[in-house]
C-alpha cells in the first residue's frame, strides 16, 4: 500500500495484549507483527545489555528477569506511579508509548508507508485523566490521535458491520485489567451506544491474583518476597486459569528452594475463590441496563469481548444473567482492534462506510461545585451535574446559577467529574473565577455552558447576566496528566533508549522487503536473496553497527539490482 496520504490505523491498547488494524477493500484487517502474530503482549523490558524489548521478547523474560520487565501498566494510566526497569524509571504513559511505537512500526512494515494518525480504544469507564494519558502516550509514540474510541463501542462496530439489520445488544467486555458494559442500539446503519458502565479495576489479572493467593494459602510458609518466585507463581496461576478454560481440573508444579510444590484445582474451587469478583461483574450490567432503560428481554444479543471471557465461569455467569448463550463468533481478543480499524475507516471517510453512522455517549457526569442554603446556613461542596453520564456526544448544555451571599465580588466555577453528591468524592478537573458586581444574594446570575466534543475536550463558558462578553476555559489537561513540556522531555528520553538493531524500523522494513522478494522469485535469484538476507540477519544479531551498515547496503544493492532486472 503506497500513497501520499498517511493511512489511519486503529489500535487496541490492551492491559495484557495490544493489536493494530487498518481499513481497506471494504473491511478491517489486523496487521501481523513479528512471527506473523496478531497480538502483541503489552510488556516492556530491557535485555542484559540495556536494549529495549517490547512485546513477545519482553514477555519471555517476565519470570526470569522481573526487575527488568513490566506488564499490566495500563491500569495506572494518568497516575503518578513510577515503574522501575533496571536503572531507568517510567510512567505508564511512557511504557504505553513504547507499545504504541512498536504497533506503529509493525503497521508501517505491513502497509509499506509512514503512519502518523491513529484511532485508539480505551475502556468506556476510563475517566478524563486516563483518556488524556492515552492521548499523551500516542503523542510520545509519534501518532496524532484522531479519536479515542470506547472499547465496547469498537466491538459493536466490528459486529455491526457483520450484521446490519435492526437489533439491540449488550457488549460484555472483560479484558486483562478492565471491565466494560455497553448497551448498543442499531438501526438503518446507525450504531447508537445507549449506555456504558464498568469497573476500571476489574479484569483477568484479578482472577489470576485470586488464584495466586489460593496457591499461597496451600503452603503457608511460602511468601512473595523473592521477585523471581513471585513472577513464577503468577505464571503458574495463569496456567491454572487457562487449563480450566478447556478442562475440569488443572494442575501446577513449582520447584523452589530445593522443594517441589504442587496444586490441583477444580472448576468448583475456582468458582468459590472468585465469588467476590463474579459479584462485582453484575453491578455494571445492572447499571447500564437501568441507564439505557432497557429490559433484558429487549436485548437481541449479548456479545463477549476480551480474553478473560474465555473463562467458563464467566460465560456461565453471563448465560445465567441473561437466560441465553452469548455470541462469541469473533475472536474476543481481536474484536476491539477490528472495531478500531472500522473507526479508522470512518475517519478516513472510506466509501465502504458511507451508510454507517456511529454515536457515542459520555461515560461519566461533568458538573460544578455549588452551595445550598439550609435555613440560615450555607452548605458548600455539592455536585451539580450539567452533562450527565450516557448523554450523547458531542453535547452542549447550559444552566443558570445565582449568588448565595450578599455583596459577592466573584463567582468561583470549579469543574468536577463523577457521580457522587459531594464534590469531595469526585475528580476535580479545573477552576476559574469570574468578577461580578456586588449585590444582594440571588440578584446576580451566571449562565454556565458545558460543551463536550468527540475528541474529549470540555469547553466551559460563563456569562454573567447583563454583560456582553463571556469567560471561557478549555479543559484539556487533568490532574495527574503530563504537560506539553513534560511530554516533549519524556519523548527525548524515549528516543534515547537503546533499541535492538532488529527492531529499528529501517532494518525491519528491509528484512520484510527481502522476504517478499524471495516469495516472488525462483531459482538462482531466490538463492541470492536468501544468502544476503541471512548475512543481514546475522549482522543484526551481532549488534555491531558497522557490520550491520555494510550488510544492509549489500542487501539493498542486491534487491535494487533484481528490481532493475525485472
Amino acid at each position: 500500500m503506497t500513497g501520499h496520504i498517511s493511512p489511519i490505523i486503529g489500535i487496541d491498547l490492551g492491559t495484557s495484549n495490544s493489536a493494530v488494524s487498518w481499513f481497506g477493500e471494504g473491511r478491517a484487517s489486523l496487521v501481523l507483527g513479528q512471527q506473523d502474530r496478531r497480538l502483541t503482549p503489552s510488556v516492556v523490558g530491557l535485555d542484559d545489555e540495556g536494549h529495549l524489548l517490547v512485546g513477545e521478547a519482553a514477555k519471555a523474560r517476565l519470570v526470569s528477569h522481573p526487575h527488568l520487565t513490566v506488564a499490566s501498566f495500563k491500569r495506572y494510566m494518568g497516575t503518578d506511579k513510577v515503574f522501575t526497569l533496571g536503572p531507568q524509571s517510567f510512567r505508564a504513559e511512557e511504557l504505553s508509548a513504547l507499545v504504541l511505537r512498536k504497533l506503529k512500526a509493525d503497521a508501517e512494515v505491513a502497509l509499506g508507508c509512514s503512519i502518523t494518525r491513529a484511532a485508539i480504544t480505551v475502556p468506556a469507564y476510563f475517566n478524563d485523566t486516563q483518556r488524556k494519558a492515552v492521548q499523551a502516550a500516542g503523542q510520545m509514540a509519534g501518532l496524532e490521535v484522531e479519536r479515542l474510541l470506547n472499547e465496547p463501542t469498537a466491538a459493536a462496530l466490528a459486529y455491526g458491520l457483520a450484521d446490519s439489520r435492526e437489533q439491540k445488544f449488550l457488549v460484555f467486555d472483560l479484558g486483562g485489567g478492565t471491565f466494560d458494559v455497553s448497551i448498543v442500539d442499531m438501526f438503518e446503519g446507525v450504531i447508537e451506544v445507549r449506555a456504558s458502565s464498568g469497573d476500571a479495576w476489574l479484569g483477568g489479572d484479578d482472577f489470576t491474583e485470586v488464584l495466586r493467593q489460593w496457591m499461597l494459602s496451600r503452603y503457608p510458609l511460602l511468601t512473595l518476597d523473592d521477585p523471581t518466585f513471585a513472577a513464577e507463581l503468577t505464571r503458574q496461576a495463569e496456567s491454572l486459569k487457562q487449563q480450566l478454560s478447556s478442562q475440569d481440573k488443572a494442575n501446577a508444579r513449582l520447584a523452589y528452594g530445593g522443594e517441589e510444590y504442587s496444586w490441583e484445582l477444580t472448576e468448583e474451587a475456582f468458582q468459590a475463590c472468585c465469588s467476590t469478583l463474579l459479584s462485582r461483574l453484575k453491578k455494571p450490567v445492572v447499571q447500564a441496563l437501568q441507564d439505557a432503560q432497557f429490559d433484558v428481554a429487549q436485548l437481541d444479543h449479548v456479545i463477549l469481548v476480551g480474553g478473560a471471557t474465555r473463562m467458563p465461569l464467566v460465560r456461565q455467569l453471563v448465560t445465567r444473567m441473561f437466560g441465553r448463550f452469548p455470541r462469541n463468533e469473533l475472536n474476543p481478543d481481536e474484536v476491539v482492534a477490528l472495531g478500531a480499524g472500522v473507526q479508522a475507516g470512518l475517519i478516513a471517510e472510506d466509501k465502504a462506510l458511507d451508510d454507517v453512522v456511529l454515536t457515542d455517549v459520555m461515560p461519566y457526569s461533568l458538573g460544578i461545585a455549588v452551595s445550598r442554603r439550609n435555613g440560615e446556613r450555607v452548605e458548600e461542596g455539592f455536585f451539580s451535574p450539567l452533562i450527565e453520564r450516557n448523554a450523547f456526544v458531542p453535547v452542549s448544555v447550559m444552566q443558570t446559577f445565582s449568588t448565595m451571599n450578599d455583596n459577592q465580588r466573584q463567582i468561583d466555577i470549579e469543574v468536577y467529574q463523577g457521580e457522587s453528591r459531594k464534590v469531595s468524592d469526585n475528580l476535580r478537573l479545573d477552576s476559574m473565577s469570574i468578577p461580578i458586581p456586588p449585590r444582594k444574594a440571588g440578584e446576580v446570575s451566571v449562565d454556565v455552558r458545558f460543551t463536550y466534543t468527540l475528541d474529549g475536550i470540555l469547553e466551559v463558558e460563563c456569562k454573567v447576566d447583563g454583560e456582553q462578553t463571556a469567560s471561557t476555559m478549555v479543559i484539556e489537561k487533568s490532574p495527574g496528566m503530563l504537560s506539553a513540556e513534560d511530554i516533549a522531555n519524556r519523548l527525548k528520553q524515549l528516543d534515547a533508549l537503546k533499541q535492538h538493531p532488529r527492531d529499528v524500523p529501517e532494518n525491519r522494513q528491509l528484512v520484510a522487503e527481502a522476504a517478499k522478494r524471495y516469495e516472488q522469485t525462483l531459482g538462482d535469484r531466490r538463492q541470492i536473496i536468501d544468502h544476503y538476507a541471512t548475512q543481514f540477519e546475522q549482522a543484526l544479531e551481532r549488534q555491531d553497527l558497522r557490520i550491520i551498515a555494510a550488510a544492509r547496503d549489500e542487501l539493498r544493492r542486491v534487491l535494487d539490482q533484481l528490481n532493475d532486472g525485472l
